[in-house]
């Protein structure tokens, strides 16, 4: 793997058991991260994931920013050519990894990133309500909340240098002022007045 690779960290968080559930996928060099809703924790969710993402960015710029994802080995991963191919063509675009079993740290900034979607949504919450509007809502609110990892900057304003505005929008994320910042539980009920 190249030094300079893009490095994205990916992983589910789920709401109740057998309920809708979040994929995660976050972008190291930046701490940025993106919020998708599945309606279930399976390889074919994902992969519709990955289909849209394709289709909403590009295979250009899919092939630049998600050059390298990392991942564990939970059983909605376990199809890693849905992930890495092109549906279309059959071009290799991105390579997937797994973390070694018991290995969490590998991918520690996501885990650490999901700290902040339970101040929201606190661990026993249904998202069988949520839209994926609203989980865009949610990553802009956690992508606008400033880092000491990051000299005190927002995932938002780091990401900036890397991934063009034109596409940040595509992907729906807004900024943010850090005095709107809203980490409570409260956000997704203020967005609904």
């Amino acid at each position: 793997m190249h030094p300079n690779a893009s490095i994205v960290e990916m992983d589910t968080v789920e709401g109740i058991k057998g309920g809708k559930v979040f994929l995660t996928l976050l972008f190291r060099n930046s701490n940025f991260m993106l919020i998708f809703l599945m309606e279930s924790k399976t390889m074919a969710e994902v992969e519709k994931v990955f289909i849209k993402i394709k289709n909403i960015i590009g295979i250009d710029n899919f092939k630049r920013i998600f050059e390298v994802i990392l991942t564990d080995n939970g059983p909605e991963f376990f199809n890693p050519i849905s992930i890495e191919v092109d549906y279309i063509t059959s071009e290799v675009l991105s390579h997937v990894f797994y973390c070694d079993s018991y290995c969490s740290y590998q991918k520690g900034s996501i885990e650490k990133n999901h700290e902040y979607i339970r101040y929201i949504l606190p661990k026993g919450t249904s998202f069988n309500s949520l839209t994926q509007e609203g989980c865009n809502l949610i990553a802009s609110h956690i992508n606008s909340t400033s880092r000491l990892i990051l000299n005190n900057k927002t995932p938002y304003e780091v990401v900036q240098s890397l991934i063009n505005q034109e596409l940040i929008e595509k992907l729906n994320i807004k900024y943010i002022k850090s005095d709107k910042v809203n980490l409570s539980s409260d956000l997704l009920k203020k967005s609904h007045r």
